[in-house]
């Protein structure tokens, strides 16, 4: 892993996972669990284009941005971009399990395309500081949740990679936001249409992977909302940080949560 973490920095790491045989049920024997993560996955490589496409376009919006919130928005776009680089790969080992998804998934990417062209630029930009909450809370699951921490170690080093810098950059497209626009309601309109895409899409695909496995349609949706309900009661502090968006004067930073990766970066320095 290259790039050492810095207080007020932004690290790109390039991590170079090296795929190899993964079982189906990674997330420590809950297949449910692991497919729902299947389907957050064919969300990223896509997203993460529209979300640095509206980082750039947002700071254009800005008069003389500062030199720190321009260097944390080449730190967000370094990071987004080797995201999307270890979860295009990810993909062979869903090839690899036999899952059926390439046709679903192009539908998504051209939808997220077409989105990310036709939109302005401030709806998008607040679409982006909605989704990055969203990812910052899920880091946080990744962190923490005994599923998670006892999956196959790939898929765990994985995870966790992703949630240390969503968490590191969880504040850059809202601060780019605020800077450009800070309507309210704009920003929370863009926070409702990003809890719709990210966790519709990310529920269809996960629904999709499951009835692969050879349960219908209804089973694979009980199977899938039972797994979130556990994740959920086990987390219990995620329900008041998903409604603390909603609040006016509301900040990613009032979210305390360096204390969940101080330790997952140390682990991850063996890369």
């Amino acid at each position: 892993m290259s790039a050492a973490h810095e207080a007020g920095k932004i690290p790109v790491r390039k991590m170079n996972f090296e795929f190899d045989a993964v079982p189906r049920d990674y997330l420590n024997g809950n297949l449910a669990f692991s497919n729902f993560f299947n389907g957050m996955n064919l969300l990223f490589p896509e997203g993460e284009r529209f979300f640095m496409h509206a980082v750039r376009d947002g700071l254009k919006k800005i008069d003389n941005p500062s030199e720190e919130l321009s260097q944390q928005a080449k730190g967000f776009y370094g990071q987004e971009a080797q995201h999307s680089i270890e979860h295009l790969k990810y993909f062979e080992i869903l090839d690899q399990n036999g899952y059926q998804f390439r046709d679903e998934l192009n539908k998504f990417d051209q939808l997220i395309i077409k989105l990310r062209k036709k939109l302005p630029v401030g709806l998008r930009l607040a679409m982006t500081a909605g989704a990055e909450h969203l990812t910052a809370i899920a880091g946080g699951v990744s962190l923490l949740d005994k599923d998670v921490v006892n999956a196959h170690p790939l898929m765990r080093d994985l995870m966790q990679w992703h949630a240390i810098e969503e968490i590191e950059h969880k504040a850059v497209a809202f601060d780019v936001y605020k800077a450009a626009y800070g309507n309210y309601f704009l920003r929370i309109f863009g926070y409702l249409i990003a809890i719709v895409l990210v966790g519709g899409y990310a529920f269809k695909f996960a629904n999709m992977f499951m009835r692969q496995e050879g349960f219908g349609r209804w089973k694979a949706a009980s199977l899938i909302r039972k797994s979130q309900r556990q994740v959920l009661k086990r987390n219990s502090y995620l329900t008041p940080l998903f409604f603390s968006y909603f609040k006016p004067g509301f900040h990613p930073n009032q979210v305390d949560d360096e204390h969940l990766i101080e330790q997952a970066r140390v682990d991850l320095a063996a890369y």
